[in-house]
């Protein structure tokens, strides 16, 4: 590998070209290594505010958010945004009901950052969500891979990244995926097999 990484992505639906694309895995392997990571489908949202100057961001509790719900950005006491459950009829009137979402409450008015999360790891950040926006996310069941080198503290991939990836679609039937990867001629090549082959 000298050096390279294995980076898992997961897509987010609908993606604007503003999206921050962060690898969801970030494997530092050796050659004839193995590594390993879980994946379930439960989303979480945090809130990230940058101060004055972007000298003292502030990030949110984790809040787990299902599909069909819909969470607000409030600051109690005029404190940093944390998320609280907004009414269902709110979440029926913003969502639809594959979509996880929050809503930008806050007072007074700040702008945040939402970042969404799947098993507890960041998969995109969605900048400068101003007040009364709503911030909507789900993603496709497909897993992401590219061979990279180490990443800068920080980097984020754009939307456009996923043309140089490998995807392969993940479905609730495989409890186990085993991704073996070889090198040929200079390209790097992706073998899959799951539980279901064997």
């Amino acid at each position: 590998m000298h050096g390279k990484r294995v980076l898992v992505f997961l897509r987010p639906s609908q993606p604007k070209i503003d999206y921050l694309v962060h690898a969801w895995q970030d494997l530092e392997i050796s050659s004839g290594a193995t590594a390993y990571f879980h994946f379930d489908t439960k989303i979480s949202a945090r809130l990230l505010t940058h101060g004055k100057h972007d000298t003292n961001p502030t990030l949110s509790a984790e809040q787990i958010i299902h599909p069909g719900e819909l969470f607000l950005a409030t600051r109690p006491e005029y404190l940093s945004p944390t998320l609280t459950m907004a009414p269902v009829g709110m979440a029926r009137a913003r969502l639809t009901p594959q979509q996880s979402g929050v809503y930008n409450d806050t007072f007074p008015y700040t702008s945040v950052d939402c970042i969404w999360q799947v098993s507890g790891s960041p998969v995109v950040t969605i900048p400068y969500l101003d007040w009364g926006m709503t911030s909507t996310f789900q993603y496709d069941p497909v897993l992401y891979f590219l061979i990279a080198a180490p990443l800068v503290t920080g980097e984020n991939f754009t939307v456009q990244a996923f043309t140089d990836m490998t995807p392969y679609p993940v479905v609730p039937e495989i409890s186990r995926l085993d991704v073996e990867i070889t090198r040929d001629k200079g390209r790097w090549m992706f073998n899959f097999k799951t539980d279901l082959d064997e």
